[in-house]
């Protein structure tokens, strides 16, 4: 089931009960599949393309990564004095969220202003998995949260990519002492 529209609470077959962040845990599903993929993100292209005008700084920072930025499935092309003309966007993102991940882009580039492409990759890869993760606060379809469960509970997912755990479990011992149904 689904608790506050924001965690998934389930059982398995050890009678453990998980409490799954669903956004962390799809955010991360997102991740490694972006991650494990060599070839081009795919892109959806806007019917209207949407105009983009960060700072200078910003603006700076991704013209410097353009070539990477669009290898996400951005298609973001400079349009004069500052300006961006955002054409295509990573599957699975609008147009709305495609800006605000390309503002947590550029802030993340100001801030590392790393060399190092697989680095700077990877941070991007993040940002657009957060942006296209289940949101928090909506509810989500049944088959979504089963899936998100199953890979929670087999272990294959267990942290979001920024490090936060995505589940908490409680054995039934637990659960029982809790009650104080054992000393």
């Amino acid at each position: 089931g689904e608790v506050l529209d924001t965690y998934i609470i389930c059982e398995d077959a050890e009678k453990t009960v998980w409490l799954i962040d669903k956004h962390a845990a799809h955010e991360r599903m997102i991740y490694d599949r972006l991650r494990l993929r060599e070839a081009e993100v795919m892109s959806q292209v806007l019917l209207e393309p949407a105009p983009y005008r960060p700072d200078r700084a910003a603006a700076g920072a991704l013209e410097e990564e353009l070539e990477l930025i669009n290898e996400l499935g951005f298609g973001l092309e400079p349009f004069g004095e500052g300006t961006f003309m955002l054409r295509a966007v990573p599957e699975g993102l609008d147009a709305p969220e495609a800006l605000a991940a390309l503002d947590e882009l550029a802030s993340s580039l100001l801030s590392s202003r790393r060399p190092d492409k697989a680095a700077a990759r990877d941070e991007l890869l993040k940002t657009v998995a957060c942006k296209a993760a289940i949101k928090a606060g909506r509810s989500s379809a049944r088959e979504e949260l089963q899936r998100l469960a199953e890979a929670v509970c087999s272990g294959r997912v267990r942290y979001c990519p920024h490090g936060r755990p995505v589940s908490w479990s409680l054995t039934r011992r637990e659960l029982d002492k809790q009650f104080r149904r054992i000393l």
